[in-house]
């Protein structure tokens, strides 16, 4: 925790290097279903970010994930940004729903397509997270159930607009300088 803050923070930095991992798990997963469907990528696979989501969610920090350490370690020497931890949380709670629906969808006997078309899900929502630091999981959380210090980048705010009681001005023909 923060000084200035009650609830938990997270590393903001720390936490889009972690999902910069996940991308690239990802990529070489759809890439392994699609082009070398025998390897069977997602039985490794999914246990291993099922985890990976779970113990982030479950702990609220990145540094429980195997690709939260890792992703702590790369930006030990970058100032971290400190958000609160409770829209990650839910972020992550999704990751691992996705995650269980791919095992799930790979221990049913689903296509390779199928199974990379949910592993590509995940590889568009760790891209965003990881370079425009968008977290469409911490995006819904706020939504919900609102959050007074989420700062959601790259979405406008969406407030009413005053109705205007007078009409627009005329334009006055005659003066012409």
């Amino acid at each position: 925790m923060t000084n200035e803050h009650a609830e938990p923070r997270i590393n903001e930095v720390a936490t889009r290097a972690r999902a910069g991992l996940l991308n690239i798990i990802s990529a070489i997963t759809i890439a392994l279903l699609l082009l070398r469907p025998e390897t069977d990528p997602v039985i490794i696979v999914g246990p291993l970010v099922l985890f990976d989501m779970l113990a982030a969610a479950v702990t609220g920090l990145t540094p429980f994930s195997p690709t939260g350490i890792l992703g702590t370690a790369l930006t030990m020497g970058i100032r971290p940004v400190w958000k609160p931890t409770r829209p990650k949380r839910f972020a992550w709670l999704l990751g691992a729903g996705l995650a269980a629906t791919c095992l799930a969808m790979r221990l049913l006997g689903a296509s390779p397509v199928a199974m990379a078309a949910v592993v590509a899900v995940c590889f568009v929502l760790t891209w965003s997270e990881a370079t425009l630091g968008f977290c469409v999981g911490c995006y819904m959380h706020k939504l919900v159930w609102g959050c007074q210090d989420c700062e959601v980048p790259y979405v406008r705010r969406i407030t009413p607009q005053v109705a205007m009681s007078q009409e627009p001005p005329a334009i006055n023909v005659d003066s012409r300088a």
